[in-house]
């Protein structure tokens, strides 16, 4: 098990965690279903992870077609900006900016279709994490990219990087 190391108790197990940076923040991959960490080693699930947005950024924007997203904040504050994209849909077109984090503690959970993009509205490093139904595949990502609506967005100053 990639990673995985073995605790000084009997049945406890280390996964050593791994930041993947840019210029935007970090991605720290938490949890897989098929880790062997996890106690069935199974893909019960999709996967865990924390990811990081420095202050001034909006990271994002981007949907999924098969995946839904479950987001937490978990330090510092931010904005989640959503746009529904699925056809057929009766809140179509529609846009909603819900605010999270310290102090406003929420679990989103975003459907597939539905572009979404975080806006750090501190002045600190905002970090969350994610739960999302599906592993990510490198060779076939569930992922696709949209460019962000700078009128949509909710911060008094410019953003120092958008992505």
């Amino acid at each position: 098990m990639l990673y995985e190391v073995i605790g000084m108790i009997d049945g406890v197990k280390i996964k050593e965690l791994i930041q993947h940076c840019d210029k935007r923040g970090y991605l720290m991959e938490i949890l897989r279903g098929t880790d062997g960490i996890k106690a069935d080693g199974q893909a019960a699930f999709g996967q865990y992870y924390l990811s990081a947005i420095y202050p001034a950024v909006i990271k994002g924007k981007h949907l999924h077609k098969l995946q839904t997203d479950h987001l937490c904040v978990i330090k510092g504050s931010a904005v989640l900006h959503l746009e529904d994209e699925r056809n057929g849909s009766i809140t179509f077109g529609n846009k909603e900016a819900i605010s999270m984090g310290e102090g406003n503690w929420k679990l989103v959970a975003v459907p597939p279709g539905v572009w979404h993009s975080f806006e750090n509205v501190g002045t600190d490093i905002c970090l969350f994490i994610n739960y999302v139904t599906k592993e990510y595949n490198a060779k076939q990502p569930d992922e696709y990219r949209g460019e962000f609506d700078m009128k949509d967005k909710k911060m008094k100053t410019d953003a120092s990087a958008v992505g």
